[in-house]
């Protein structure tokens, strides 16, 4: 027996899901979208000391190839959840265009700390372009309690509506109390 009731509501709900479906896609459609057509790359994480609980520079290099197709404008450092949450000095992060000639970048930094997340989020005032690499130095204490921390890196393109890209894993290994002995 066919239950014409049944079929007329199924018609009916998948033409206001795929309506819905429509206009949803037409509040933002691909042309609003800032993204990178290729990828930047982490090409250097490093930090300037391992012992534990001291002051150091997180260093992180990234490159924007050519055909980047669009600037880069903020970048996001995040901890991943590890034993101890390292000590960020956001006042204290410079960033710099390592082509030559070195010039230093206007940036504004902030701290987004909470529970398990401990990420530093830096806005680029001035964005960096195609062809050129940025190297950041973020300021932090070294952690009490040694081992691997990793640090997730995504960057934003420059853009009113822009599409975040997740770089990869800045790893940094710090001694322990008595590693070196």
């Amino acid at each position: 027996m066919f239950n014409h009731n049944l079929t007329s509501n199924l018609l009916f709900s998948s033409f206001l899901l795929s309506t819905y479906s429509a206009s949803v896609l037409a509040e933002v459609s691909p042309k609003q979208i800032n993204f990178f057509l290729s990828s930047p790359r982490l090409t250097r994480a490093v930090s300037t000391f391992t012992l534990p609980n001291v002051i150091s520079t997180y260093i992180f290099e990234i490159e924007i190839p050519e055909n980047a197709g669009n600037n880069l404008q903020k970048i996001v450092i995040n901890q991943q959840i590890n034993t101890e949450i390292i000590t960020f000095f956001p006042e204290k992060t410079k960033a710099y265009i390592i082509n030559s000639p070195v010039k230093s970048l206007d940036i504004n930094t902030r701290l987004n700390v909470n529970g398990n997340t401990n990420e530093i989020i830096i806005d680029l005032l001035s964005p960096v372009k195609p062809t050129e690499k940025v190297k950041l130095a973020i300021q932090g204490r070294n952690p009490l309690y040694g081992g691997i921390y990793q640090f997730g890196v995504t960057v934003y393109p420059q853009g009113n509506n822009p599409q975040s890209l997740y770089l990869g894993i800045g790893r940094f290994h710090f001694d322990t109390r008595g590693d070196r002995f």
